[in-house]
């Protein structure tokens, strides 16, 4: 491999090795209560973070930690899922930041979940190349 692969490799898994160990650790430290649905897992996250502005975070961490216990074991298209539960986290940690207001993350997260869901009946159409704009789409909705 030549040098700047080699360093941009580097510089990619320094990156994203702090995301993964602190996933790890999001998912554990905001545990669904068992045994139950996601539906219930969502309420309880709910109950548990009501919103306003310092709970968004937590409470995104709760319901990604539901969704990976409910829906993505079973899920078609399980990197979908995880793109969104990954959307989720960063708008909701712009809101408690304040660099967004709660009313634009609600936005933000709609236009996401439609094009994940756009994206997932590409997929099953075999439009590979449109579910992949479609993912790309999500990236400059987080920015």
């Amino acid at each position: 491999m030549t040098r700047p692969l080699m360093s941009m490799l580097r510089s990619a898994l320094v990156l994203a090795l702090p995301v993964v160990l602190l996933w790890g650790c999001a998912v554990e430290q905001f545990a669904v209560p068992s045994p139950g649905d996601l539906p219930s897992a969502r309420a309880a996250c709910t109950a548990q973070y009501p919103r306003r502005v310092g709970n968004y975070l937590p409470h995104a961490l709760c319901v990604n930690a539901a969704v990976e216990r409910y829906a993505a074991p079973t899920a078609r298209h399980p990197d979908l899922i995880r793109l969104q539960s990954d959307a989720r986290a960063r708008l909701s940690e712009k809101i408690d930041r304040r660099a967004i207001s709660s009313a634009a993350g609600v936005q933000r997260m709609a236009r996401v979940d439609a094009l994940i869901a756009e994206a997932e009946r590409d997929r099953a159409a075999g439009r590979d190349g449109a579910a992949a704009r479609k993912t790309a789409a999500i990236d400059g909705i987080l920015r």
